[in-house]
């Protein structure tokens, strides 16, 4: 299949004419180019007679591309139709007189065969989000999330600020057991995945698992040392062993000093990362992972933005490069 391009000197404001075409054509491999002067006007039927067949057409005018493409639809035109300026970019530049070099190149360019489509990955977020990060970060937002989203939160005690509850949280001490949303604790924190599959894990340190407590506040009520707080966790530097809290908790075990399996893992679809330092260290971090730091204007951005992900999505696949290793001997 050849190319037939579709010259035109604009009413003769280009430097294009008979020995132009000649030279064009020689160097696009095809013959003798037709330099029109009105190519959208008196002469459009040298337009029409080219898109009568099934031949690539390059117009060589973005300017009249709608009146174009309209006379190639009303032809009934099958012919792949493109366009490409070299009036704006070179007939009528500064350098117009030397410009044919450049405006073959264009014209060459618009003639290659289009590129094939870049494949693409489908994500499929419902919404489960995961907000990580220490207590007084993390539950004011959880709170306003959860009407929207299906939340989860994981505490930490990651930085400094949590080591001991703020008072705004220590003020409710019935924030947690409403049980709007599923409380996981722990530290060791390991984010991975992407936009609707990423996969969370975690150790369970603290003894008091929040999974399996049901908020009854018996073992605030029965700790001598006012080591659990309401965030139903204990404070290991204040705890002295009396292990009244276990008593008090009984069958439903959820204390237990000596735990022997601390791994946890989840699921979610996205991720709000409210930790000192981010816990996925990449150059671009993955779609639906967001780590605003401290900045309350940032967090505030990034919760109205997790509303937005929510559906499927369809993005271009990248692939990661890796160099390979050669020794030479």
């Amino acid at each position: 299949m050849t190319t037939i391009f579709k010259v035109c000197s604009c009413n003769g404001t280009m430097p294009l004419d008979a020995e132009s075409g000649a030279k064009l054509g020689q160097v696009l491999n095809t013959e003798t180019l037709i330099v029109a002067t009105e190519l959208c006007r008196h002469q459009a039927g040298a337009f029409l007679s080219a898109v009568e067949g099934v031949d690539d057409v390059v117009v060589a005018c973005t300017q009249e591309q709608v009146l174009f493409s309209e006379l190639a639809q009303y032809k009934k035109s099958v012919a792949p139709l493109r366009f490409v300026n070299i009036r704006e970019t070179g007939g009528w530049s500064a350098q117009a007189n030397t410009s044919l070099p450049k405006m073959a190149a264009l014209l060459a360019a618009a003639a290659l065969p289009q590129p094939e489509p870049v494949p693409v990955v489908n994500y499929v977020s419902r919404g489960r989000t995961l907000l990580i990060g220490p207590a007084h970060s993390v539950l004011p937002w959880a709170n306003q999330l959860a009407e929207q989203l299906e939340v989860s939160v994981l505490l930490t005690n990651d930085d400094p600020a949590a080591a001991e509850p703020s008072t705004e949280v220590a003020a409710q001490p019935f924030a947690l057991n409403e049980r709007n949303f599923d409380v996981f604790s722990g530290s060791q924190v390991v984010v991975s995945g992407w936009l609707g599959a990423f996969k969370i894990s975690w150790q369970q340190e603290n003894p008091i698992d929040p999974e399996v407590c049901t908020r009854c506040t018996a073992c605030v009520s029965a700790c001598p040392e006012d080591a659990i707080d309401w965030l139903y966790q204990i404070d290991m530097n204040r705890c002295v062993g009396h292990r009244d809290c276990v008593v008090a908790c009984g069958s439903i075990g959820a204390i237990d000093f000596g735990r022997a399996l601390r791994d946890r893992h989840g699921e979610f679809d996205l991720v709000l990362d409210l930790s000192a330092t981010p816990l996925v260290r990449s150059h671009q971090l993955p779609q639906g992972y967001f780590w605003p730091g401290d900045n309350p204007a940032r967090q505030a951005a990034d919760v109205l933005k997790l509303s937005q992900f929510i559906g499927e999505f369809e993005k271009p696949k990248f692939f990661e490069y890796q160099a390979s290793i050669c020794t030479h001997s």
